[in-house]
């Protein structure tokens, strides 16, 4: 059963020189603040015995953290609430850290004491309901991370603005920065002048590719992403003796740019964004010379949000 994470959350790996490994997601607390709580609770030789590796997950809620064997199974899982300060809640981890490797490792139950001379916010967090989960199988410490969001959207040409809409589908991991994402959008009616009428155009597309997040403070993320397009295009004219419309299917690829915002399971979000079209495709008047080439790049912005939940 794959450790459970709500909201959304990026990865980030410390490997610290002490036996139990300790994988944080976040920076309240850093791994660096729950191994100085964790190595006075835990006697001197254990450090050099033990195997264990530790996952933080950090989400808008608290911590998830879990306890996985050298062999990877997980030995025990829960989820904290926050604490007030990252000092604080560092201590929290640790205790329950050293609680769960006292019960897994009888050779050092005795060495408990220590515990008494934590700060006393950190015991009363570890002396809630421990649950320990024997795996008849190696389990990875993983949360994955589904979202679904709808925006809408704005696209401009030199002669015309388009209004637009876009669905959106992501699919990350707690532990990864790298997430992937399917998108169906739509961009509206743009115009353009071919004398003696004009010429008109709307695209549809899906979009494949992925996102890489960066948290940058607090529960603000920025994420880049990128993908391949296969689109369809109707053009038609309008103000000529005859009016025809087309449909053309292109391929191209996006380029977009996203300022995000973790809220728990609702993530708003504001981006900018630039599709281009790898075909070259003209507009001609059927008996006249005139013609126009219609645009291979069309940058847009995008504001939408994602509702994201956990498995």
């Amino acid at each position: 059963m794959p450790l459970a994470s709500a909201g959304c959350v990026s990865g980030l790996f410390v490997g610290l020189w002490m036996a139990v490994q300790i994988e944080g997601a976040g920076s309240c607390p850093t791994a660096g603040e729950i191994e100085e709580k964790l190595i006075p609770l835990l006697p001197p030789g254990f450090v050099i015995d033990s195997g264990d590796r530790a996952v933080i997950a950090e989400d808008a809620d608290g911590l998830t953290v879990s306890l996985a064997r050298p062999d990877g199974k997980t030995a025990a899982r829960r989820h904290l609430p926050r604490s007030g300060t990252c000092t604080e809640q560092a201590e929290t981890v640790a205790v329950t850290l050293a609680v769960w490797e006292a019960q897994i490792h009888p050779e050092i139950s005795l060495r408990l004491e220590r515990l008494a001379r934590a700060p006393a916010s950190a015991p009363r967090a570890a002396d809630r309901e421990v649950t320990l989960v024997r795996s008849a199988a190696p389990v990875a410490a993983r949360a994955l991370l589904p979202a679904v969001g709808a925006g809408i959207v704005g696209s401009w040409q030199p002669d015309s603005v388009a209004p637009g809409g876009r669905l959106d589908a992501t699919l990350g991991a707690s532990d990864r920065r790298l997430r992937l994402r399917l998108s169906l959008a739509g961009l509206g009616h743009h115009t353009l002048k071919v004398a003696p009428g004009e010429a008109n155009w709307w695209r549809g597309y899906v979009v494949l590719g992925g996102d890489y997040v960066v948290p940058v403070g607090g529960r603000w993320r920025l994420a880049l992403g990128a993908g391949g397009v296969l689109g369809l295009l109707t053009a038609g004219g309008s103000g000529f003796s005859t009016d025809r419309t087309t449909r053309s299917v292109d391929l191209g690829a996006e380029v977009m740019l996203r300022v995000e915002l973790a809220l728990g399971s609702f993530r708003p979000w504001l981006g900018a964004a630039l599709l281009t079209w790898l075909r070259r495709q003209t507009v001609e008047v059927t008996g006249e010379v005139a013609s126009a080439a219609l645009p291979r790049l069309e940058p847009f912005i995008a504001l939408g949000a994602d509702f994201c939940w956990r498995r």
